[in-house]
């Protein structure tokens, strides 16, 4: 396959934009005669006009070879071994050598055991074996041009995310690969291709056979780069997010009547979440899935009319430690996440209540997780166009929750 060779003179890339100590890497490798390349997100990036979080970098130095140039470097990786290159200041540049597969994609030997070893491969073959064409650019230092195998630069200019080869044959090989569509999707704003949504339709069921912790690592992603709203809307679209917790069936699928408004609230709630991580305030993971969970603790929570007050508080306390348990453990959540989400959302009744007496205890103000509590039930309130009372707001940092300042006393005139 000849690749697309765009010269310099077409694409708007220009060495300024690259961070130093990339330029540094791509250089050094260059001088001792090996091909180095800007790859990946940092080339979609860049011709998309943003700054990109990280450089990385491929080349057909194997790992070694890569670590004898880089005294600064370490080795890293049991499969597939990565370099990475430390600058000063915490800077790391993460270099690569082409690859012919992917990490999680596995191989059968005759007598069927998986063989896991690095498979080192061409340009052409490293750029086939990635997700998504617009994922799959390079920039050739040597020459300033951009090598495309994969069409990603007619897909970026037609706001396209579309599967790299044939989306059926790479979603049974790793699953995972379909939420990474749908996050670029939100990242970006560009439609799905039809062929690769239909194929994460079909093969979402095969999300269960992966790892749970890769799982959760990359469903944290979704929730924990500011575009959680638009990811999780494409997926309930595509329903792979009822194959990755099927007990959101209950309230999404359509034995739910309120189906629609539980969906908004849904939304809404990560709506908000998008606001303050793009406000540089970053959320507990504890907090993510509290809020998660909130949709189907409405619907699981109110008791019984007929039971009396201590016994609804027990039913709902039991229920929150249920669901908490029942959707969070498969994924390899740890103990303390589990427990400090489990705690901040039993603490929203008894916020509820120390409001309408007008005064929080100091022993509730104690609790480790009263932030956390305190910025779920802002967030619960800000998404059903509520207000927070100035006593709660008053008893947390003023930045907790940005929609209320807090409210400054007046200093008393002395006479």
């Amino acid at each position: 396959m000849n690749p697309l060779i765009i010269p310099r003179t077409e694409h708007p890339i220009s060495r300024s934009m690259i961070d130093e100590e990339a330029l540094k890497v791509l250089y050094r490798l260059h001088r001792h005669g090996f091909l180095s390349y800007l790859v990946g997100g940092s080339v979609r990036d860049l011709l998309l006009g943003k700054v990109p979080k990280d450089f990385d970098i491929a080349t057909n130095a194997h790992p070694h070879e890569i670590y004898t140039l880089f005294k600064n470097s370490r080795i890293i990786g049991r499969r597939f071994r990565l370099v990475h290159v430390f600058f000063k200041g915490g800077k790391t540049v993460e270099v690569s050598t082409f690859r012919s597969h992917s990490e999680f994609e596995e191989t059968l030997t005759d007598d069927g055991q998986i063989l896991r070893t690095d498979s080192f491969g061409t340009p052409q073959e490293d750029a086939l074996r990635r997700d998504i064409t617009i994922n799959g650019l390079f920039y050739n230092i040597s020459d300033f041009t951009i090598i495309d195998y994969v069409g990603g630069k007619a897909d970026l200019e037609r706001k396209m995310i579309r599967n790299i080869g044939d989306p059926d044959e790479k979603f049974k090989q790793d699953p995972v690969r379909m939420i990474r569509v749908i996050r670029h999707a939100a990242r970006t704003g560009f439609h799905i291709e039809e062929k690769t949504c239909q194929a994460i339709m079909r093969h979402r069921e095969e999300i269960k056979k992966c790892s749970p912790s890769r799982v959760r690592d990359e469903f944290l992603r979704e929730l924990k780069e500011g575009v959680a709203k638009p990811s999780l809307s494409l997926m309930l679209q595509t329903s792979l997010l009822l194959s990755l917790f099927p007990n959101l069936d209950r309230i999404f699928g359509d034995r739910n009547p309120f189906k629609d408004r539980d969906r908004q609230l849904f939304l809404s709630l990560f709506g908000l979440v998008d606001e303050l991580i793009k406000m540089n305030r970053p959320i507990p993971e504890s907090i993510l899935f509290a809020v998660f969970l909130t949709p189907i603790l409405q619907v699981l929570t109110p008791g019984h009319p007929s039971l009396g007050e201590r016994e609804r508080h027990l039913y709902r306390d039991q229920t929150i430690r249920l669901v908490t348990q029942e959707i969070l453990t498969p994924f390899s959540i740890s103990k303390g996440t589990k427990e400090i989400a489990y705690q901040a959302l039993v603490a929203q009744s008894y916020l509820r209540k120390a409001i309408q007496r007008g005064l929080i205890p100091k022993r509730m103000r104690m609790k480790k997780y009263f932030r956390e509590a305190v910025l779920l039930f802002g967030l619960k309130a800000k998404a059903k166009g509520e207000e927070v009372p100035p006593l709660l707001r008053n008893a947390v940092p003023s930045d907790l929750l940005p929609w209320w300042p807090k409210e400054t006393r007046r200093r008393r005139r002395k006479f």
